[in-house]
């Protein structure tokens, strides 16, 4: 029986689908890859590690030369106020445009996932949004329960820690993760084991850090590896996934005062105290840790990821897929 609710409620969708593609469209030079994906793809993973890697220790030579990094005899290093945060703005360019060589001379093909423009703008700032809106959400649950409590309101250093690490992670991270590891996996096994791979491996990378945490490092996997990864497929190029994991970072660490990924971070634009269990509100891992954000990031990742397949944009194996690539599921409506 069709009725008037019924008829509505199934409107919605292809309403949605519709407002999904204008504001995050496919790139329109995007095909499923032919059998052979990626011309020189392990030349291109290995350059793109040294790309990411070699920006950030270039910037960071020319920060000592300068006087702005200060090496200490035990091989520590004192920064001036605000160093840290002239050097993410700067390696950023670098690993931009050493990505682009890559791909362009390495690959021998146009760079699609840092085209379209005025559609990369315009991703960048669904990202934002996205990014920004689902921490305030993660921190209102938690408000709710009674685990974050707001003790004070004002200027900290905090800020800039979290703006450099929103710029730094957002944009150096996702070049890596996605823009090289994602991509060239998915040429070679599909996207569904490409996701998963880079997922992992992106959890495992946190552990690293000071404070990190085994559950805090699978809880990345799930909820950053998963949602970042379907906002690149989503539109097979970087900008949205950029702004997603700018945001996530800045509001968490430079407005609410979480520790960000277990680095030991201090208070934001709020200084806050979290109470309850840790598997609640993170622990010293920060709230990425949390089981609320597991859930709430998580949950927006596999709607993303629902998303990708309607639009066709699941890449087989390569030995499932023909000689010659084909064309997107979508280009036609995504223009």
């Amino acid at each position: 029986m069709n009725t008037p609710a019924s008829s509505s409620a199934s409107s919605v969708a292809p309403r949605a689908s519709r407002l999904l593609a204008r504001l995050v469209p496919v790139s329109p030079q995007w095909r499923i890859p032919a059998r052979k994906a990626e011309r020189l793809g392990w030349l291109q993973l290995l350059l793109g590690v040294l790309v990411v890697v070699g920006a950030q220790m270039i910037v960071g030579l020319v920060a000592v030369a300068a006087g702005l990094v200060r090496l200490g005899a035990g091989g520590g290093a004192a920064a001036r106020p605000g160093a840290a945060f002239i050097i993410a703005i700067s390696a950023v360019p670098l690993a931009l445009l050493g990505y682009w060589l890559v791909v362009r001379f390495v690959g021998g093909r146009p760079v699609i996932e840092l085209g379209g423009r005025g559609a990369a703008l315009r991703e960048l700032l669904v990202g934002l949004a996205m990014g920004a809106l689902l921490m305030c959400a993660v921190i209102a649950v938690l408000a709710l329960l009674g685990s974050y409590h707001v003790v004070d309101v004002g200027w900290s250093p905090g800020i800039l820690a979290g703006l450099q690490a929103g710029i730094l992670a957002g944009f150096t991270e996702e070049i890596l993760v996605r823009g090289v590891m994602l991509r060239l996996i998915e040429g070679w096994v599909g996207t569904w084991w490409a996701l998963a791979v880079t997922a992992v491996f992106f959890g495992a990378a946190h552990l690293g850090n000071p404070q990190a945490t085994v559950f805090g490092a699978v809880a990345i996997a799930l909820e950053a590896g998963i949602l970042l990864g379907a906002c690149y497929l989503l539109t097979r190029r970087l900008w949205l996934a950029i702004g997603v994991h700018a945001a996530w970072n800045f509001v968490q660490g430079g407005i609410f005062g979480s520790d960000i990924s277990g680095t030991g971070s201090g208070r934001g634009l709020i200084e806050a105290r979290f109470t309850g269990p840790n598997l609640l509100t993170g622990g010293a891992m920060g709230i990425e840790a949390s089981v609320v954000a597991v859930v709430l990031c998580t949950a927006a990742g596999l709607v993303m990821l629902l998303a990708v397949r309607r639009r066709g944009l699941v890449v087989p194996p390569c030995w499932r897929r023909p000689v010659l690539g084909e064309a997107v599921g979508d280009e036609r409506s995504a223009g």
